[in-house]
This record gives C-alpha cells, structure tokens and sequence, in this order.
C-alpha cells in the first residue's frame, strides 16, 4: 500500500487556517493572543519551506525548518504557560534592549539614534518598575523548554539542523565531497534535501495547530487533526511538561 503523500495532508491543515479563525480567539486572553502570533510565525516558515523547496533549494530552507520548529515548541509551553509567558518576554525584551543601549554608548552612537535610544530607555525602565522577575524567564530559551518537555529526540534534530544554519564543515560539505578516487566541487547542493521537506512541513504544522487548537474556542480543527494524524502516522497528544518549573502557579517576585 502506497504511503499517503504528505502534499495532500498539508493542503488539507491549509484549509482548516480559515479567513474567520480569529472569531475562535479569546481577545481577552492574554496567552491565546501571543499563541496567535507565535502559531502565525510557524505557518509562515512553513510557507518559506514549501516555496523553497518548490524552487528546488532545500538546503536553504534549513533555517526556515529550524525556526518553525522553535516557535511550534514555544507555542506549546504558551498552552501551559499561560499569561506569564507575556511578561517573560517582556523581561527579556527589556534586558535585550538593555545590551543594545551599552552597545549604542560604547561605540559613541547613541546620540546618532536620539529617538529610539529615548524608547528603548523607557521600555527598559516601564519593565523594570512594573513587570516583576519571573522563576521561569530561562525557559525563554529553546533548549530549556525541549528538555523541560523531554524533547530529546527534538532538540537533537535542532543540533544538528544548527550544523546548516551556522558556518561548520557539515554545511560546506553539501558543495564538495572525497569520493576515494576524486575530490568532486558542485556549485548547487550534492545533498538537494537534508531534511524532507514536505514530511518535516506536515509534521511541525500538523504539531503547532495541534497546540493552537486548545486555545481556541470549540476547538474547530480536532476532528480534522486526528483524521490527518491517523492517515499520516502523526500523534494526537501534546508532549507533557517533565522539568522541575510549575508552569501554573502565579509568578514570584524575587530580590533584584
């Protein structure tokens, strides 16, 4: 029996992406929205992938893969997270933005950037006097959150993917090769597609609707998501939070 082919199953988790999905969304809930957004983000590279992968350049859609794959996780741990995960990264914006403005003042440029240096100060001090620090605020990292999750086999793939997304031997190695006999040098990948696309595509989108789903109302993709996951092999159940973190008890204010 021919195996199902992975185009027909992401066409069909594209139509269930309907133009009236934001009626389903909580604007009240805080998380639900950020879920939007970071669910949005997958979609998105998924779509790069595909139109890479179209054009015969899959070996350059590996950071598209490796991004998808970081925003789906973090699209899980939003589920449990809840509304704590807003001022996680509100924290990290403002310390993220506070290694800007040293950067801006070591080199003699901040007052090149008046204006923005103006917002970045006050985005830094609106956190500092109004978001308390959170115990969780390290698992705004990825690998905190896959190995929180006991994403081992996840997080791996996400290593080696770095191998193509960062300079290495493995990612220049795609464009010569030792044969024994011949050293051989191509202009275009030897390797076309590291990572099948389509199957990798199905997987992670079929993965970020599943975690996007629980934060809509009436839940509208579950019948759909458990055909697609029965006729492709895929699961139907959300990796569980294994890491010592309580991802529901309310933040803790902790001594700065």
């Amino acid at each position: 029996m021919a195996e199902p082919d992975p185009s027909d199953g992401l066409i069909r988790l594209e139509k269930l992406i309907t133009k009236d999905l934001h009626t389903y969304l909580d604007p009240t809930n805080r998380a639900s929205v950020i879920g939007w957004g970071l669910f949005f983000q997958v979609e998105r590279q998924i779509h790069a992938v595909l139109t890479l992968h179209a054009a015969g350049a899959c070996s350059a859609a590996i950071p598209n893969q490796r991004t998808a794959l970081e925003h789906a996780v973090t699209l899980r741990w939003c589920v449990d997270q809840g509304d704590r995960i807003g001022d996680i990264y509100n924290r990290k914006l403002g310390n993220d933005q506070i290694q800007l403005a040293k950067a801006l003042k070591a080199d003699g440029t901040k007052d090149r950037y008046g204006d923005a240096y103006k917002i970045m100060a006050d985005t830094v001090q609106t956190v500092k006097e109004t978001i308390s620090p959170d115990p969780n605020e390290r698992l705004a990292k990825i690998e905190h959150l896959m190995k929180g999750y006991g994403l081992a086999k996840e997080w791996s793939f996400y290593q080696v993917e770095s191998r193509y997304v960062h300079p290495t031997l493995t990612g220049a190695q795609l464009f010569f090769k030792d044969d024994g006999e011949a050293f051989h040098v191509s202009q275009a990948p030897i390797h076309q597609e590291p990572v099948p696309c389509l199957l990798f595509s199905l997987w992670i989108l079929h993965v970020a609707m599943l975690s996007f789903n629980q934060m809509l109302r009436d839940k509208p993709w579950r019948a759909e998501l458990e055909q697609i996951a029965k006729e492709y092999d895929l699961t139907m159940t959300l990796p569980k939070w294994q890491g010592p973190d309580d991802l529901h008890a309310k933040g803790v204010r902790l001594p700065n």
